[in-house]
């Protein structure tokens, strides 16, 4: 499925017309999103544009004149695909270039050259395609660098954009903060007292440890006071 959607700098931000948005997380103040942007276009799609490439936590990186350089591409990705593995950034976009697409092949061998054989995901610009040429090319796309977006028109105030909306949708997630979490017993205290410090009671607290132990382990462990170096499980950390 593709999606619409429409590009800006900061000081254009009023012109946007409603629906899928992107804008700038760095730049100068005319170019780079205030939080009052971001909180107006939920969702938005997050550019870096900066000559460093330093927001390794967008969902892509602008290389063009002006932006970063060709050479940039690889670090910023393999930084860029931690975060979003790790949910540095909940909410980040599966990490995509953005370039002219006279620039492509250039980026391909860059990003080559930084070992990245596959993976980065591309939005080329292109002005002499129609909405329809945009949105089959990025329906057909497959490879190891698959194009899900296209900047088929640019205009006063705002570029027009299609975008793939399998990649606009799939998000990175903040990890799991979930039990059980494994702590060790110092030989002095109680299930209970290790209940409280934990902020759940004494009950639940054996409980979790038991679903870690095999039935010999619970038989051995039926007193409350845990011994010295015995595992001990919580659902709060």
């Amino acid at each position: 499925m593709i999606i619409l959607a429409h590009d800006a700098i900061h000081v254009n931000v009023p012109h946007l017309p409603a629906g899928q948005a992107a804008g700038y997380t760095t730049g100068t103040p005319d170019i780079r999103w205030t939080a009052q942007d971001w909180a107006a276009h939920h969702g938005a799609v997050r550019i870096c544009q900066d000559s460093g490439a330093s927001d390794t936590t967008a969902d892509v990186l602008d290389v063009e004149r002006g932006a970063a350089a060709n050479g940039e591409c690889g670090h910023w990705y393999k930084t860029a695909i931690i975060a979003y593995n790790g949910g540095t950034r909940p909410g980040q976009r599966h990490p995509a270039i953005y370039t002219s697409a006279s620039n492509v092949t250039p980026v391909v061998n860059a990003l080559k050259a930084a070992g990245v054989s596959s993976g980065p995901a591309l939005w080329i610009a292109n002005w002499n395609l129609s909405d329809a040429q945009a949105s089959a090319d990025v329906l057909a796309a497959s490879g190891p660098y698959p194009v899900i977006g296209i900047q088929f028109s640019s205009g006063q105030f705002y570029d027009t954009d299609v975008f793939s909306s399998a990649w606009l949708n799939h998000t990175s997630t903040a990890p799991s903060t979930a039990g059980p979490h494994r702590h060790t017993a110092d030989g002095r205290h109680s299930f209970d007292t290790y209940a409280a410090a934990r902020h759940t009671t004494g009950q639940h607290l054996w409980d979790e440890t038991f679903k870690a132990y095999t039935p010999a382990d619970r038989t051995a462990a039926q007193a409350l006071m845990l011994p010295f170096g015995w595992p001990y499980y919580t659902t709060n950390a």
